[in-house]
């Protein structure tokens, strides 16, 4: 988890909860669920950070 800032690991906590709730029931198309969910949580952080470096780069790229 990237950010100590409150609240902000709610949706990823609840997809790896959904993952293991599908694994337990033995349930194919709930896991095929959980997992796009976790795909698309990935890919919106990945973006999130993605996002921070290139704005940090451009800030000290304006401040040289």
């Amino acid at each position: 988890m990237l950010a100590p800032i409150p609240q902000s690991n709610v949706i990823p906590t609840l997809v790896i909860a959904l993952i293991s709730l599908a694994y337990l029931e033995e349930d194919g198309l709930l896991v095929l669920i959980a997992l796009v969910a976790a795909v698309v949580v990935l890919a919106v952080a990945s973006a999130a950070v993605w996002e921070m470096v290139r704005g940090v780069t451009d800030w000290v790229s304006s401040t040289i």
